[in-house]
């Protein structure tokens, strides 16, 4: 009877034993295969910083910035030209030379406002009436409040493509300068409402500055004129804060 519960006795010992040592074993495995992160360690000079994004690649929505938007290029008159029946020898010419000067303000978020004006060329035409030579110019100077969305919503295989673009949708008045030489000078100015709408690429050449390729359409509705232009800029981010 005294050599079975020795037997027991021995028996139930070596059991706790070696759970003991599983349990050890398995702490100790644990603890070699955990994953420390460098940055939450107490000690000051232990500590792991997490890299920083270079300037240049690093999106920060809360920023704030002045945009400062100047080009030129061609445009082309679009609507119907009325030249007088009676003017002989005529040429028209429906071309010319845009340009332009924007200001926008940049949230942070995707609408921006501003405002936008500059000098476009509607038409031109000469010609011989009674034996006197005549020549028209009609020019604009839009004053508009302007509103600019960018594309960088857009997801998937078009992406790369259409990140960079942004419509842009403006109102306001138009300024339209005419002159007449015939026999004489007569000059007159007609300020007209108006609307425009256009489209742009843009691509970053540094920190601060970027070209962008425009396309727009300017819309004098009370007089009629309106023009499409295709514009070369220079975009400079002037002020952020």
């Amino acid at each position: 009877m005294n050599a079975r519960l020795h037997i027991v006795v021995w028996v139930a010992c070596f059991l706790l034993l070696s759970d003991l040592a599983s349990a050890q074993v398995r702490r100790r495995s644990s603890d070699s295969t955990r994953v420390r992160r460098p940055w939450r360690l107490s000690s000051d000079s232990t500590r792991v910083q997490r890299p920083r994004l270079a300037d240049s690649i690093r999106t920060r929505r809360w920023d704030y910035a002045l945009v400062v938007t100047a080009g030129g290029g061609l445009s082309y008159y679009a609507t119907h030209l009325r030249v007088p029946i009676a003017l002989e020898q005529t040429q028209v010419s429906r071309f010319g030379v845009p340009a332009s000067l924007r200001v926008m303000w940049y949230p942070d978020h995707r609408l921006r406002v501003g405002v936008e004006t500059g000098w476009t060329t509607m038409y031109s035409y000469k010609g011989q009436l009674a034996d006197e030579r005549a020549h028209v110019y009609v020019s604009t100077v839009p004053i508009l409040l302007v509103f600019s969305m960018p594309l960088a919503w857009v997801k998937g295989f078009e992406r790369n493509l259409v990140r960079r673009m942004a419509l842009t949708v403006g109102t306001g008045a138009y300024i339209n300068h005419s002159r007449l030489d015939y026999v004489g000078t007569v000059q007159s100015n007609t300020i007209s409402p108006g609307w425009m709408a256009a489209a742009s690429y843009t691509y970053p050449i540094g920190r601060r500055f970027r070209v962008a390729g425009e396309l727009k359409w300017f819309d004098a509705v009370a007089v009629e004129n309106a023009a499409f232009t295709a514009e070369l800029q220079l975009v400079w981010r002037a002020y952020s804060w």
